[in-house]
């Protein structure tokens, strides 16, 4: 293995802790039972994750890299359990979302990530993915009237905002058209996701 396979494999490992971490967050917030509306904005970030842990589970093992038994990120569990309310939950799980669509935008521009046309494809489609959730994320945050950023503060007579489509990507929502397609003009489906095993 070269060290640029080894770069390339520690961060996608790093990436799908960060992945099984934010699905074990997104349980624990379920189980403070909020209303309906935000339990299933949750299960459907759950149900995003687990997509996107399987595919890229598959090609982590293609690599031959190990990808049972990986830890979870206590430093973001902690981080997460701080929150103790749902507009601060809500909030955080916003941040993350928008550091995830990022931090995919920044592995396309690197040509270590984009070296393989495989996983170019992949970084690709996980952006994506990560773009639906942050869309009605911010959707649901509007209706809700919760800030996204705490120092605007919650309101209650202020005018709902539009959830902001980023220029980069061009997300769909998943239970409306299915995967979402970086061109407006491809019409690709999106697998149904299965629970995460470690063995995809």
């Amino acid at each position: 293995m070269n060290t640029s396979d080894s770069i390339v494999n520690k961060r996608l490992v790093r990436n799908l802790r960060y992945k099984l971490t934010y699905i074990k967050i997104f349980e624990g917030y379920i189980d403070t039972k909020p209303d309906s509306e935000v339990v299933a904005l949750l299960e459907s970030l759950i149900e995003a994750q687990q997509s996107a842990i399987a595919s890229l589970s598959s090609y982590l093992r293609g690599l031959d890299v190990n990808t049972q038994d990986l830890d979870l990120n206590d430093r973001l569990m902690s981080q997460a359990s701080e929150r103790e309310n749902l507009p601060s939950r809500l909030r955080f799980i916003h941040d993350g979302l928008t550091r995830a669509a990022s931090w995919y935008k920044t592995q396309l521009m690197d040509r270590q990530m984009t070296a393989d046309p495989e996983l170019q494809q992949l970084l690709l489609e996980l952006g994506e993915i990560e773009a639906a959730k942050l869309w009605r994320t911010e959707a649901i945050m509007g209706g809700l009237r919760v800030a996204v950023r705490l120092e605007e503060r919650d309101w209650e007579a202020a005018p709902q905002p539009q959830p902001k489509q980023d220029e980069g990507w061009r997300p769909n929502l998943v239970e409306d058209t299915g995967r979402p397609a970086w061109d407006a003009s491809q019409k690709k489906r999106w697998p149904r996701p299965s629970r995460y095993t470690g063995k995809g």
